[in-house]
């Protein structure tokens, strides 16, 4: 199954959950509880719009190895409410995702049920989500960019979103999002005075420079490339599988150089599968995992 479809999986079991309608992991692993979960919101919305008995009974309860049986019959069945407009092709994107949000919509205001602050809102104040949604408005992204932006400021600074938290690995690398010499100096100022900063100061610098990267040509438009433009700017726009930093071992000592093996030994743990190589897909694989579990409502405050 491809990134794309379990990523589309997990944002089916947030909607659910933040309706009531699952209880179970928020995992991309697709099951009795998911399916239930899908097939009860289908069945309210049918009867509001008066189709009576709705004619899906039932929803697959395990996928395919592609996924595509269980994102096709839910296009099926959303063409069949009108909240799905394009081709029925099994494939998740923008249209399966915006079917299912307006069924939850609908759900949310006839049952009364509060809706969700952006990832991981548990965590910071009023002042700081506000100053991340109006940053957002001006720059013409969708709301979601700001759930993506708390997931890479949750990650980066250990999830404490403290403006002078050190790098676990010890590195002079501090605050929100990291920030290191270099970075302070393209952006005016030093790194004494952006760890001196309050958390709403600091913000601000995070703010210039995802705007300073996209005046270079880095405009990010899904979480991995907000991600990838702090932790290493040059991967953005590169396909999963690109090798960014290896191992020094006596194989292959000759081969790679003093930046890249000091690089692999400060990310180590992006190694998923432990081959001594990080790929940029084991990088979009950690974040996506703290952005879901930002999502979750157990970590989210709602909204009045």
């Amino acid at each position: 199954m491809d990134f794309r479809t379990q990523n589309g999986f997990k944002d089916t079991q947030v909607i659910l959950k933040e309706l009531n309608l699952y209880g179970g992991d928020i995992d991309g692993i697709w099951g009795s509880k998911s399916a239930s979960g899908v097939v009860e919101l289908m069945r309210a919305y049918a009867s509001f719009i008066g189709r009576g008995i709705f004619t899906a009974a039932s929803m697959p309860v395990k996928a395919s190895a592609d996924g595509k049986n269980i994102v096709e019959q839910l296009q099926l069945y959303m063409k069949d409410l009108g909240v799905y407009l394009t081709n029925v092709d099994g494939v998740w994107g923008k249209g399966s995702l915006g079917g299912l949000e307006l069924l939850a919509s609908h759900y949310r205001r006839a049952n009364k049920i509060p809706a969700y602050d952006m990832a991981w809102s548990k965590k910071v104040s009023k002042e700081f989500r506000d100053k991340i949604y109006a940053w957002c408005a001006r720059q013409g992204y969708d709301p979601i960019v700001a759930s993506w932006l708390m997931a890479c400021m949750h990650f980066e600074s250990g999830g404490t979103f403290s403006p002078s938290k050190q790098n676990n690995g010890g590195s002079n690398f501090f605050g929100l999002i990291q920030f290191g010499e270099d970075a302070a100096k393209d952006l005016g100022t030093t790194l004494a005075k952006l760890i001196a900063m309050s958390q709403l100061e600091q913000l601000d610098y995070v703010f210039k420079y995802f705007e300073m990267w996209a005046k270079r040509g880095k405009k990010s438009t899904q979480l991995e490339d907000f991600y990838l433009t702090i932790f290493y700017p040059a991967a953005v726009g590169k396909k999963a599988d690109v090798a960014l930093f290896r191992e020094r071992t006596a194989e292959n000592q000759q081969l790679i150089g003093d930046y890249e093996a000091k690089a692999y030994i400060q990310n180590k743990g992006f190694d998923k599968d432990k081959d001594r190589v990080i790929t940029i897909g084991e990088i979009c694989t950690t974040i996506y995992a703290t952005y879901y579990k930002g999502m979750d409502p157990a970590n989210r405050l709602q909204l009045i």
